[in-house]
């Protein structure tokens, strides 16, 4: 994919990814509130539109990722970590990319149930940065930028979380960021990603403290040693 592009296929995926989302939370919203008994012929007609949007949520839903996966996916970008990014020759397409694969993975693990996750913000976040910068702060700034602009949402946490509520971006952000600290390969990237996100969650008091005093030093000192671990 030419750079030029870049932009408005990160935009085109967001759009698709947001309707996508919506229907689905639609979808399972009616099902929660629709009356469980209703007189005939109401039963009927209310069976009937939820059927309805059960099928129209599972049709936007597959045309959306086979779309994305057979025209603007790129693979190339699926295992590359901060420091490959951030040498690339376009640092900031391929960061988006790796923030949203990572993201979802870690939102998965963490008990997220239903999540929007915003390719455009990691990008427009990447953009703000001098990504010439020592890594860790680079990903330290990240990680107070993309926890304060809105990039993910979380309809519902599972009670079984090992972080709460308050504290879920914040903690996911992290771990994402650690875990593309971490080198890795194809095969343990997986690994690395459940690590990086267990081991954020362990720590979730002191990276929430460190976020709302928007201490970057501290933040950065902090997945340095992390990473050493992961």
């Amino acid at each position: 994919m030419s750079p030029e592009f870049a932009p408005q296929t990160t935009q085109l995926k967001d759009v698709l990814r947001s309707l996508r989302y919506t229907l689905k939370k639609g979808r399972d919203t009616v099902k929660e509130t629709a009356p469980r008994r209703l007189p005939t012929p109401a039963s009927g007609i209310a069976l009937s539109a939820l059927g309805e949007i059960e099928i129209l949520a599972r049709n936007v839903d597959h045309f959306v990722c086979d779309f994305a996966h057979s025209i603007l996916s790129d693979p190339a970008t699926n295992t590359q970590g901060l420091r490959e990014i951030a040498a690339s020759s376009r640092p900031d397409y391929k960061f988006s990319v790796a923030y949203y694969q990572t993201m979802k993975r870690v939102l998965s693990r963490l008990g997220a149930k239903r999540a929007l996750v915003r390719q455009t913000a990691g990008r427009r976040a990447f953009l703000r940065l001098d990504h010439s910068q020592d890594i860790f702060e680079l990903a330290a700034q990240l990680t107070l930028q993309l926890g304060d602009d809105g990039s993910i949402t979380i309809d519902r946490l599972e009670d079984q979380s090992p972080v709460i509520r308050s504290r879920v971006i914040v903690v996911a952000v992290f771990a994402a960021m650690l875990s593309l600290l971490a080198e890795s390969d194809d095969a343990d990237r997986e690994a690395i990603i459940s690590a990086s996100t267990d081991l954020a969650a362990a720590l979730q008091v002191t990276i929430q403290d460190l976020y709302q005093k928007k201490d970057i030093s501290a933040l950065a000192s902090l997945l340095k040693r992390c990473a050493s671990h992961v």
